[in-house]
């Protein structure tokens, strides 16, 4: 890890892998900031892709995923980690596909984010997906319980406004990929 644009008397002392796994791997730094030291703990997360998928002018395929973590089904959008040697689109398309059985003709990248760089490293990429067909196998995880369900626009736009989506990557996802849908789609 080198410093580009960090002010100039910055330096890394040293840096260790402290935890790893095959979906983070967290490292602790020893900095100089300026004569003082700092330990920095930081974190890689593996890159996912996230995708919107567009049945229609006014309609989205959501999943309702139930979530270990906060014991609740969650409204969300399909999204998943990006595998070793794996371009994000591929991963969309998988994605898309395992968690939900269809398939899009059209995979457009509409951009990518990260969720929290003051400590993790980690790209979230954003696909619409266009052209559906109900022609994949779903191919669920062990730790996935998933159900489709398709809801209006107007509807995802409501659950966003009022706060009941609650997924950070869909958020994000559903604002870039409907801003992206409106401008350019319709």
């Amino acid at each position: 890890m080198s410093f580009r644009n960090a002010p100039p008397d910055w330096r890394l002392e040293s840096s260790r892998k402290v935890y790893s796994s095959k979906y983070m791997t967290l490292y602790e730094d020893k900095l100089d900031l300026g004569g003082e030291e700092k330990i920095y703990l930081r974190g890689r997360r593996r890159d996912y892709s996230t995708i919107v998928p567009f049945v229609s002018q006014n309609e989205i395929l959501v999943i309702k995923s139930y979530r270990h973590l906060v014991d609740s089904v969650q409204i969300e959008v399909p999204s998943g980690y990006v595998e070793e040697g794996e371009r994000p689109k591929d991963t969309a398309a998988r994605e898309l596909e395992e968690e939900t059985g269809y398939r899009a003709k059209e995979l457009v990248l509409v951009g990518s984010y990260t969720l929290d760089y003051s400590m993790f490293e980690q790209t979230g990429n954003v696909f619409a997906a266009y052209g559906l067909a109900k022609e994949g196998k779903i191919n669920l995880g062990r730790m996935e319980k998933i159900e489709t369900d398709v809801m209006s626009i107007d509807q995802v736009r409501r659950l966003l406004f009022q706060g009941k989506i609650l997924n950070a990557a869909s958020i994000v996802a559903l604002y870039r990929a409907l801003d992206y849908h409106d401008r350019i789609k319709k």
